[in-house]
């Protein structure tokens, strides 16, 4: 008989090839967890895992959890994602560090990340890069979640940690206060993490909270910070992507093309399943299909560089992109969608939508077009506007507007996969399909988009004034023997509108110093707009926005966690005024009277600028870019 200890154990365990054998006991019994944790020191994340990956043939390698240390890949990868700039690192967790990489120095870190042997799989690799440790799968996690969760571990009241969230705007921080250490000894590795994070939504609420616990009592301060981050999904290249597309295929050997079209698709964590499991062949399975919601094809440029001719030019409604869905089963049941850009399902928004699909006279189509109205006003009826349409939606009945979806492409029809097809062959195919509904008395009026052949620039510039004259945002021209690009900017959709407006993308929120009973929280918010490195350039602020916007854009800003911790100061003529660094997601239309360059560091920037609506259809990469205001400026500058 040989008597063994428990750290002869503990040394077996570390060196036992098979992690399931951690969590055996006699004959098919278990260990108890409590026995690991109290007795040999094995944390409950780790037993947790031992009994959940033993035996299984996984993508993340089963049960290897031998990586780099989650602290590396904190400082690594997750900082220049969150874009942790040295003074905010200095801030938070007493850090210096190196100027944040722009541009291609910036992907280049992503492409060596993605090569590098760290002991993560692929499919970890990418779900660090978007942000997204549940690898697509739903999170019952939220910010209420994690505060209930840092009241049970520490002596703070949750009255307390509200108070110091005012402060920070940001959980995350919550997570980093009070930690002595910048790192957990021993250390996390990233492995561990990343598997208990993808497991953690299918277990009951009380042992989440244990295996979070669990995870947090081996944090240090900037790792707590980042394990927050990654629990809530608010920081990664989710919205970019392009850049995801480019990354994976470089990293697979794939055309970037290939991969964008399958994104458009599907979950980029399938993708990189099929990837993995069968190559390129893999991505063949990847088919177009109604109710599976895929982006649409947008506008790559303007119609001032427009060279060929001729040319469909097509009328721009301001209004909401909604792709139709109608799917019909062998047994005639039919089901709905409408979906937006981003995937969201209009559906229930607007009942009138199911009734218009339903009456398509197909079994099966997917069709692009715009949700769009008219309101009437005191010069007669006119066009809504976008924000006019969406606050319709949202039940707002103040300023009614008649509701009506204009079809402009049709990319699937009973079966068949149309977005091959050039424009000319689709639209002669929406056209018949359309036409028997086209004036009929429907809860929701149906028409084809309107539009003429255009034979050159004076054709363009005849029909954009005969549009704008009916009050609508301008023309679209599109290639009429060009395919269907999915999620992508087609460089032959070309659009015109008044250059008075931008889409851009709020990058920070500015305390009102006002006392005005009619004033907002703040007073004005900071805009920006694309940059080529594929981040945001502050180009001005918006002030004057009224106190219903005010508090639309402050529910969006709580809702989707967008205060990163990173307090500013902004100048204006009665000093510095204080305010918030905003995570880029909010789109607005913005109004403004001209585009000013500094004289000193060349720097544009819009001059009085003016919030004219929310764009919720809008992501921060559609906002529009720096380009788009050089171009403004020089067309400013001739003249």
């Amino acid at each position: 008989m040989r008597f063994v200890t428990s750290e002869q154990l503990l040394a077996w365990f570390g060196e036992s090839p098979h992690l399931g054998l951690l969590a055996r006991g006699v004959g098919k019994r278990l260990v108890d967890p409590e026995l690991l944790e109290h007795e040999l020191g094995v944390p409950l994340h780790l037993s947790f895992l031992a009994r959940r990956l033993a035996g299984e043939d996984l993508e993340h390698g089963g049960d290897v959890l031998e990586s780099i240390p989650f602290y590396s890949l904190c400082r690594g990868l997750l900082m220049p994602l969150a874009s942790i700039t040295p003074e905010k690192a200095a801030q938070l967790f007493g850090l210096k560090t190196e100027p944040l990489p722009g541009g291609e120095v910036r992907q280049e870190l992503f492409r060596r990340f993605l090569a590098a042997e760290v002991g993560l799989s692929p499919l970890q690799k990418v779900a660090c890069l978007v942000g997204d440790p549940f690898e697509g799968g739903p999170s019952r996690l939220r910010r209420e979640s994690l505060l209930r969760l840092l009241t049970s571990q520490t002596l703070v009241t949750r009255r307390q940690l509200l108070d110091r969230l005012a402060v920070v705007g940001d959980v995350a921080v919550l997570f980093a206060d009070g930690r002595r250490r910048l790192r957990g000894e021993p250390p996390l590795t990233a492995a561990e993490v990343l598997q208990v994070l993808r497991l953690l939504p299918g277990e009951r609420r009380n042992l989440q909270f244990d295996l979070l616990r669990s995870l947090l009592g081996r944090c240090g301060k900037v790792e707590a910070y980042f394990l927050a981050k990654l629990i809530l999904r608010t920081i990664g290249l989710r919205y970019e992507g392009e850049l995801m597309a480019r990354l994976i295929g470089e990293h697979f050997g794939v055309e970037a093309e290939q991969i964008s079209h399958a994104m458009a698709l599907s979950d980029v964590f399938e993708i990189v399943r099929l990837l993995v499991r069968q190559g390129e062949e893999g991505l063949k399975r990847i088919q177009l299909q109604p109710l599976v919601p895929v982006r649409p094809a947008l506008a790559g440029g303007t119609t001032d560089t427009l060279k060929r001719f001729p040319a469909w030019v097509e009328r721009k409604y301001d209004g909401i992109r909604l792709m139709l869905h109608k799917a019909t089963d062998p047994l005639g049941s039919v089901l709905c969608g409408a979906y937006s850009r981003n995937r969201k399902d209009y559906l229930e928004l607007l009942p009138a939508l199911a009734t218009l699909i339903r009456l398509l006279p197909a079994r099966d189509a997917i069709v692009d077009g715009e949700l769009h109205g008219t309101r009437a006003s005191a010069g007669g009826v006119r066009p809504a506007t976008v924000y006019e349409v969406f606050s319709n939606l949202q039940g707002d009945l103040s300023k009614p507007v008649q509701l009506r979806y204009a079809a402009f492409d049709l990319i699937y029809l009973d079966g068949q996969d149309l977005t091959g097809l050039p424009l000319s062959q689709r639209r002669q195919r929406l056209s018949a399909l359309v036409a028997p509904l086209a004036g009929l008395p429907l809860p929701l009026p149906l028409s084809l988009a309107e539009g003429q052949l255009a034979q050159g620039p004076g054709d363009v510039k005849r029909l954009y004034q005969h549009f704008r004259a009916q009050g609508y945002e301008g023309v679209i021209t599109k290639d009429l023997d060009g395919p269907y690009l999915l999620a992508s900017r087609d460089p032959s959709w070309r659009k015109k509108k008044p250059a008075v407006t931008l889409d851009l993308v709020l990058l920070g929120a500015v305390l009102a110093v006002t006392t005005k009973e009619k004033a907002g929280m703040f007073g004005s918010y900071v805009i920006g707009a694309r940059n080529p490195e594929g981040g945001y350039e502050d180009v001005g602020d918006v002030a004057g926005v009224d106190r219903l916007r005010d508090a639309e854009i402050q529910q969006l800003i709580m809702r989707e966690g967008l205060l990163n911790g990173h307090r500013i100061e902004r100048r204006g003529i009665s000093g510095a005024r204080p305010g918030f660094e905003l995570v880029p997601y909010v789109v607005v239309t913005v109004r403004f009277a001209g585009v000013i360059r500094d004289p000193v560091s060349g720097k544009l920037s819009l001059r009085d600028p003016k919030l004219v609506a929310l764009r919720p259809d809008k992501s921060a990469p559609e906002a529009d870019s720096t380009k788009a205001i050089e171009e403004l400026y020089l067309r400013q500058q001739m003249g």
